[in-house]
C-alpha cells in the first residue's frame, strides 16, 4: 500500500480524507459518509428526518480514541469542524450494508437540494476495494466518480471537468477532491453506554471538531435479528 499523507501541520487548516482514510485503513476499510455545506443543527435535523429516527442527541462529548474501543454501529454522528462551513455526517463506519450505499447518495442530494448548496456522499466497500463519490449542488448531479483502489476510473461524470489522466486511481485522488471543496473528514467515531453517547477522536484530528451529534440508526446485528424473525415467521 503507498504511504498516506496526513494533516500534520496543526496550525494550517485541516482539509481532505488522508487522516480518515488512514483510520479506517488500520481495521476494515468500509464506511459510507456524506458531507453538506450547512450548519451541523440544520444538517444533522434533516438528515434525522430522511433517516426517520427519534434518536437525535445533541452536542455529544468529545473524548479521546483508546487503544482499544469499539464502534456502535447503531449510531450515525455529524461533526462540525472548526472554522469551516461543511458538516460531516458518518451513516457507516467500518462496514457497509446496501441499503446505506444506495441511501448514502440519495440523502446528499436530498441535503443539497433542501439547502440549495453542496453537497458530497463519498463510500467504500472493503470486498471489492470500490471507492465512490457523488457531488451534488442544489440538488443536481455536478461529478461522480467510481474507481477501485489503486486501479482506473469504472466511472467518471462530471460538468466541471474533463476526467483525469490517471494510470492509477487512490486515495490522493479523493483527498484532493475534497481538499478542492475545502472539507475535512476527521478519524473519529461513536460510543454509547445506556443512553449516553460521545465522539471519539483520534490524535490526528484532536481539536478538529467544535460540535457532534449521534443519531440512532439500526446496526447489522439488529437487522440480522430482524431477518431472523422473519425468517422464523415464515
Amino acid at each position: 500500500m503507498k504511504e498516506k499523507s496526513q494533516s500534520t501541520n496543526k496550525d494550517s487548516a485541516r482539509l481532505g480524507v488522508a487522516d480518515f482514510l488512514n483510520f479506517v485503513y488500520d481495521s476494515q476499510p468500509e464506511w459510507t459518509l456524506l458531507a453538506v455545506q450547512a450548519p451541523l443543527e440544520q444538517a444533522a435535523a434533516a438528515f434525522a428526518d430522511l433517516r426517520k429516527t427519534d434518536r437525535w442527541i445533541h452536542d455529544v462529548p468529545i473524548r479521546e480514541a483508546a487503544d482499544v474501543d469499539d464502534v456502535d454501529s447503531s449510531l450515525a454522528f455529524a461533526v462540525q469542524i472548526r472554522d469551516n462551513p461543511w458538516t460531516v455526517i458518518v451513516r457507516e463506519l467500518f462496514y457497509v450494508t446496501e441499503a446505506g450505499l444506495k441511501e448514502i447518495i440519495q440523502d446528499a442530494k436530498a441535503l443539497s437540494a433542501k439547502f440549495k448548496t453542496k453537497a458530497i456522499a463519498f463510500s467504500g466497500e472493503d470486498t471489492s476495494g470500490a471507492m465512490e463519490y457523488d457531488l451534488f449542488e442544489s440538488g443536481k448531479l455536478l461529478e461522480r466518480a467510481q474507481w477501485e483502489e489503486g486501479g482506473e476510473f469504472y466511472v467518471f461524470k462530471s460538468t466541471l471537468r474533463e476526467q483525469p489522466a490517471l494510470e492509477e486511481v487512490g486515495q490522493e485522488f479523493a483527498d484532493e477532491v475534497f481538499r478542492e471543496q475545502g472539507i475535512y473528514v476527521p478519524a473519529c467515531y461513536p460510543k454509547s453506554e445506556e443512553e449516553d453517547a460521545w465522539i471519539c477522536v483520534e490524535k490526528v484530528s484532536t481539536n478538529a471538531i467544535e460540535r457532534a451529534d449521534v443519531i440512532g440508526l439500526e446496526g447489522p446485528e439488529a437487522e440480522d435479528e430482524e431477518d431472523e424473525e422473519e425468517e422464523e415467521e415464515e
